[in-house]
């Protein structure tokens, strides 16, 4: 017979063990749960989806901050995402300027182009239609693509004077100025009125097209008409000096040496031009034939910047000039020296090239090796790197280069960041993705708890009821109660509420925190121990001449201990990464959650199966126990229909969570396999720079070959100069002593001509 629910609350019967009144308080406690679990799920509803616009902004938001921190990379990555998808919000032709701008200072131009294009498809009333085209012009510049450039202009000079940006006349001179039309040019730039942002550039293209035209006294005026303004920023400066310097030059074709030394006089030691003028100021007085002004400025020259490109001309020029001042001993030292410094360098050059039999061959080999960080220092000698990195194609190919390394870079990072969201979306944690649902998570596990507590209380009650009239059943249930009580304190410790929840991921956290603060401790070692290494190696190339350290020896050790500090760096990537992956997996339904919920889950089996063992001997009891044990059966039941509605509830979570994540896994499933198509893009990119790089660097090598054999054979004409015109002084003197001495005989035997003849 079973009595209601609430016939059993108010039952009065016999006196009952103690416990009978906890009963009553489970009993009323299942209830409040079991509302608590009701209200629960009529108050589920979806996270509150952001309307497309919304997202759009946010991200576009996101992205300019990124810009304005120069981490033109990641913006252009959070604006591509825009422009894919919200192509009809109205953040979508903000993103495709920042995005095409993002590119242009990251220098992929013709990726930038594409997207400056799509701006001037989106119309004339965009808010960025003309910054669009002036970029474009500048990008032309930059290809090399001419071809719609005057379509540009016309776009630009079809919109209203009053309309047009402060910046498109000087633009577009400055286009017209590179591209030699230097008529167009001037008139562009004389648009800009003084006070103009560009003025003191506009003006300083104005005469360097006068220049250009031969017109050199109205470039004079207009150099002089930068001179004559104040300087209030730091651009404005640079330009005054160029003026300077091109004054200098103007006076320089038009022979007037000293007002050319003057102005090249004017340009600070701080500035970066200085050895320019330095350099052309020596030649104005080689010139103006003042050798002794011409040393003081080579000298200068070669002390203020001793690590100039020109270093070996300047001082060969040197030698030069001291023969001009017939200053032989000088000129012989100055020759020797500069041969004696730079024939090793020559000689090593040469014996690189002569140990391989195909140049290209071999530096297409040593780029692939060091794609990763490319650097000429890590495959030449020491007196040989700085005149080689001096080359500007070098210089290029290093570009070139770093930017496919950084592009693998990228890559890598975002397939890391690809597998990383794939974990997220899939992985048992996925729902703290979105915080509600997350935060229901939370109650329903609290809920789940306290069904589970009061269970296994009400079970406890009823086995100490029944106890006394078990009689086959006993050694099973002794048998079920052991089990119970085994999961019982394995989840001793199990959270109780949702605040416990909280404390235990804060302090999983707070763990995970210091195991990164002792991971950063690690790569600062690391760091330490890497630029120890670096500074051994030189020490080592720097001082090796003076060291008795056998070279193969020492090679071979430092081979080992950088294999040591790349397998450090390696572990330190791997232990960073899986510790990045282990913060990712803390959260609601993370791994200890569900072993947690594994052995819950026994244990309410376990019950199930103790109470339904129970209920044959529940049918032989009486009295007052009988009504109790009932009360007990009932609300056990009810706490299984609460516990039966959280199973829902929690599958309604699930199914709201499978349904946001449906779109975004679609979206990671295609950049996966963008990043893949990407990475075998790339891998083509990296052997055909490989293969063009090797070609530059053997050709670079050999100009550079060339250049310091034509440097040393320079210098040992000088030498043999200096002895030819000592030899011909020699060889003068003695013909002067030959007359000398013809013409004194001429004049004795005249005047004993007549003696002779008496």
């Amino acid at each position: 017979m079973r009595f209601s629910l609430a016939a059993l609350l108010f039952v009065t019967a016999a006196p009952l063990p103690a416990f009978s009144d906890e009963v009553d308080e489970l009993t009323a406690r299942a209830i409040q749960v079991e509302a608590r679990v009701k209200d629960l799920d009529t108050e589920l509803k979806p996270p509150p989806e952001a309307s497309a616009p919304e997202i759009a902004d946010r991200r576009l938001i996101d992205a300019q901050v990124l810009y304005e921190l120069k981490n033109y990379e990641a913006a252009a990555i959070v604006l591509l995402d825009v422009v894919q998808k919200y192509p009809t919000s109205e953040a979508y032709p903000e993103a495709l300027y920042f995005l095409a701008d993002s590119l242009y200072l990251k220098r992929d131009f013709l990726s930038s182009r594409r997207y400056f294009e799509k701006i001037l498809d989106v119309g004339a009333a965009t808010r960025r239609y003309q910054e669009a085209l002036q970029r474009l012009i500048e990008l032309s510049l930059y290809t090399g693509d001419y071809t719609p450039v005057d379509g540009y202009i016309t776009r630009l000079e079809a919109l209203p004077p009053g309309k047009q940006l402060p910046s498109v006349p000087y633009v577009k001179g400055k286009y017209f100025y590179f591209r030699q039309r230097y008529d167009d040019a001037l008139a562009a730039f004389a648009q800009i009125q003084a006070g103009h942002t560009y003025w003191f550039h506009s003006q300083y293209f104005i005469a360097a097209a006068k220049v250009a035209q031969g017109k050199l006294v109205d470039a004079i005026g207009a150099f002089d008409t930068i001179l004559k303004n104040e300087t209030k920023t730091d651009s404005h400066r640079r330009i005054a000096e160029l003026a300077h310097l091109g004054m200098g030059r103007v006076y320089y074709d038009r022979g007037q040496f000293t007002n050319a030394n003057a102005e090249y006089s004017k340009i600070s030691q701080k500035s970066e031009l200085f050895p320019d003028a330095l350099f052309e100021q020596a030649w104005v007085s080689i010139k103006a034939k003042e050798y002794k002004k011409a040393f003081r400025a080579l000298d200068l020259l070669l002390t203020a910047k001793p690590d100039d490109p020109q270093v070996p001309e300047v001082k060969l020029l040197v030698g030069n000039l001291h023969i001009r001042e017939s200053e032989w001993n000088e000129a012989t030292k100055s020759f020797e020296k500069t041969r004696d410094e730079f024939d090793p360098i020559h000689k090593q050059l040469d014996e690189i090239l002569a140990k391989q039999s195909d140049p290209k061959q071999f530096f297409q080999e040593l780029i692939g090796k060091n794609l990763g960080k490319f650097d000429v220092a890590s495959y030449l000698p020491p007196l040989v790197i700085k005149w080689v990195r001096a080359n500007p194609d070098i210089g290029h190919l290093v570009n070139v280069t770093n930017d496919l390394n950084d592009l693998k870079k990228s890559l890598e990072e975002s397939d890391e960041i690809v597998r990383r969201l794939d974990k997220a979306v899939t992985g048992p944690q996925r729902v703290n993705i979105f915080p509600e649902l997350a935060r229901a998570r939370t109650k329903a596990l609290e809920a789940g708890n306290e069904i589970s507590e009061i269970q296994r209380k009400l079970l406890e009650h009823e086995r100490q009821l029944i106890g006394p009239a078990a009689g086959a059943e006993r050694g099973q249930l002794d048998q079920l109660a052991a089990q119970r009580t085994q999961l019982e304190a394995q989840l001793a410790t199990m959270p109780r509420s949702a605040d416990s929840y909280q404390e235990r991921l804060k302090k999983a956290r707070s763990q995970f925190d210091e195991l990164d603060r002792r991971a950063s401790e690690i790569n600062v070692l690391l760091a330490s121990l890497e630029a120890q290494v670096v500074a051994i190696e030189k020490f080592y190339r720097d001082t090796r001449k003076d060291q008795k350290i056998d070279p193969q020896q020492f090679q071979s050790e430092l081979a080992q201990v950088q294999a040591t500090r790349n397998g450090l760096r390696k572990e330190y990537e791997l232990l960073r990464r899986d510790l990045d992956d282990a913060v990712q997996s803390v959260g609601i339904d993370d791994a200890q959650m569900q072993q947690e919920e594994a052995l819950k889950k026994q244990l309410a089996d376990g019950m199930a199966r103790e109470h339904a063992l129970g209920a044959a001997v529940r049918q032989r009891m009486t009295g007052p126990e009988r009504q109790k044990v009932d009360q007990i059966a009932s609300v056990l039941d009810r706490a299984h229909a609460a516990d039966t509605l959280l199973v829902g509830f929690n599958g309604r979570i699930d199914a709201l969570v499978d349904e946001k994540l449906k779109d975004i896994r679609v979206g990671i499933a295609e950049e996966k396999a963008h990043v893949a198509e990407y990475q075998l893009a790339l891998g083509g990119y990296a052997t055909d720079g490989t293969v063009i790089g090797g070609g530059i660097t053997a050709e670079s090598f050999k100009n550079v070959q060339e250049r310091f054999y034509q440097i040393v054979v320079r210098a040992d004409v000088g030498i043999i100069d200096v002895a030819w015109a000592l030899k011909q002084n020699k060889t003068d003197e003695d013909q002067r002593l030959v007359r000398e001495q013809k013409r004194e005989i001429k004049l004795l035997d005249d005047e004993f001509k007549q003696v002779l003849k008496e």
